[in-house]
């Protein structure tokens, strides 16, 4: 809260509004319920005991919502000095706000002659400090208190995951820029690669190239895309890379389970995937391999990525490239409780990672 009048003073929550009626009309009129069934045999308040009620309710809700709105928010300022000279002026006030609230009900005709009686004689009562209980108030203030902490702390908390969700967003589309170019790059090498030999695949690898491009273009903006179209664009990477190779290398695709209704964040898997090929057979003279099975069970995604290293890989610990990085920073801003195990030994590699998706965006 900020100290001093401006808009948000005179603006209640759902919440601080139930307080107030609760502690001002509820609990009063509970009360004269429950007075009424063991002192006078269960016989109900009546109708100008309920009205009472309601009009003390009022004048008594008045000061308690200037306390509420004006005084605390001093004391979350942690101007303590101010706080504790404005709670004493407030206790003077109240005292001059009582009497003056005696002499209005005093003249209220339509409140019963005792009702009116009772507050005549308490306004004419002589001594002037304290005209209430003084722990009474101070009870009163002290819940106040507490509800404006309790508020207080729902809004920064709110505000909190706002910016939280903020900077997710912010540092999520950061990644996908990073991982464009990443990949735009890895492919041209690829076709390069390709002409210079001459190949008749070429041809085919271009169309390839221009149908997962399409997907780029078209889905990258998506925060998510269903799970059959990302797993469509892993298969024609897979294909792709096929191409490459000779027909002594294996390579295996599987998937199980895949459902249009699930769906995931684009191009998440693919690092994993082309750092099997990159790492793995790219460098591979002999019979290499590349297995990957992915597989959903009850939204639970299970992918395994499975690679043979060649003879040089197995001498030198690859680094890190820019794409896989890019994942895993994904993995643990989205998916914070995904599992990740990867097993290496002196001739194959194994990415093994589960994930919860989500059904239906």
């Amino acid at each position: 809260m900020k100290p001093g009048l401006n808009d948000d003073t005179l603006k209640l929550s759902r919440t601080e509004v139930f307080f107030f009626l609760v502690i001002f009309f509820v609990f009063p009129i509970v009360t004269d319920f429950e007075f009424n069934f063991y002192e006078k045999g269960g016989s109900t308040p009546s109708l100008e005991l309920l009205t009472e009620r309601l009009v003390y309710g009022i004048i008594g809700m008045v000061p308690y919502l200037i306390y509420y709105k004006i005084v605390i928010p001093y004391l979350f300022a942690k101007r303590y000095l101010l706080f504790t000279l404005l709670v004493l002026l407030f206790l003077v006030a109240l005292t001059i706000y009582t009497k003056y609230g005696h002499w209005l009900v005093g003249r209220m005709t339509f409140l019963s002659a005792e009702t009116v009686k009772s507050a005549r004689k308490w306004y004419d009562y002589e001594p002037l400090l304290f005209r209430f209980s003084v722990i009474f108030v101070f009870r009163e203030l002290l819940m106040l208190t507490a509800l404006a902490y309790f508020i207080r702390s729902s809004s920064q908390e709110k505000q909190m995951q706002i910016m939280r969700r903020q900077q997710l967003e912010t540092e999520l589309e950061f990644l996908k820029i990073q991982l464009q170019p990443h990949f735009f790059f890895n492919t041209l090498n690829n076709i390069y690669s390709l002409a210079l030999q001459r190949s008749e695949q070429t041809a085919p690898l271009i169309a390839k190239h221009a149908e997962m491009m399409r997907y780029i273009l078209y889905y990258s903006k998506n925060q998510i895309v269903k799970l059959s179209q990302e797993i469509d664009f892993l298969k024609n990477y897979a294909e792709v890379e096929t191409l490459r190779y000779p027909e002594t290398t294996d390579i295996r695709f599987d998937v199980q389970g895949i459902d249009d209704a699930i769906c995931i964040e684009p191009f998440l898997l693919l690092p994993f995937i082309e750092n099997a090929f990159k790492h793995g057979i790219r460098e591979e003279t002999g019979a290499g391999f590349v297995h990957i099975i992915i597989c959903v069970t009850c939204n639970e995604l299970t992918m395994e990525v499975r690679n043979s290293k060649s003879a040089i890989s197995q001498n030198e610990k690859p680094a890190k490239g820019i794409g896989l990085e890019n994942a895993l920073n994904r993995l643990n801003l989205l998916y914070p409780d995904h599992q990740l195990v990867v097993n290496e030994s002196a001739k194959v590699h194994e990415v093994s990672l589960n994930l919860t998706l989500s059904s239906n965006g």
